[in-house]
């Protein structure tokens, strides 16, 4: 995981991950939103189950999924707020929205601008791709550059 960005919105960070995976996240024990560009189509349940709780344990508050299969990784990870719950665990509230068909800069934008609600407003920012290339790395990196640290007029 690397910061690639000190914004006026707070901290930017990006990790590509591949098999096996896992996630650690790098803001200390602090809340974060999340985007989750998932490149991989064959993850495993098992492999998805357990990254939604790595992500909803390290802190994960609003989870932007991007990619064909990102309507079920949304699902997941409400799944895990869910599970915590039936278990007695208290956890906060996770936001999660996915964007199975929409273009990455849109899913950016939304990252952006539009992952606070009720009175929590993000100061740290996690990108997560899973699987893909570096190609799709220097992509992700670009557009959040382009989103967080907009070039001046």
């Amino acid at each position: 995981m690397r910061r690639i960005l000190d914004a006026d919105a707070g901290a930017l960070w990006l990790a590509r991950a591949t098999r096996p995976y896992a996630f650690v996240s790098p803001t200390d024990g602090e809340e974060f939103a999340l985007l989750l560009v998932v490149a991989d189509a064959d993850v495993t349940n098992e492999e998805q189950m357990s990254l939604s709780e790595q992500f909803v344990r390290a802190g994960c508050r609003n989870a932007v999924c991007f990619g064909p299969t990102s309507s079920t990784w949304d699902d997941s990870i409400d799944w895990v707020t869910v599970l915590g719950e039936i278990d007695g665990r208290e956890e906060p509230f996770v936001m999660t929205s996915w964007f199975d068909h929409a273009p990455l800069d849109e899913a950016v934008f939304f990252f952006a601008k539009l992952t606070g609600f009720d009175d929590w407003v993000p100061e740290q920012f996690v990108a997560f791709v899973l699987g893909g290339d570096e190609a799709l790395e220097r992509e992700v990196e670009r557009v959040l550059r382009e989103h967080f640290d907009p070039p001046p007029p």
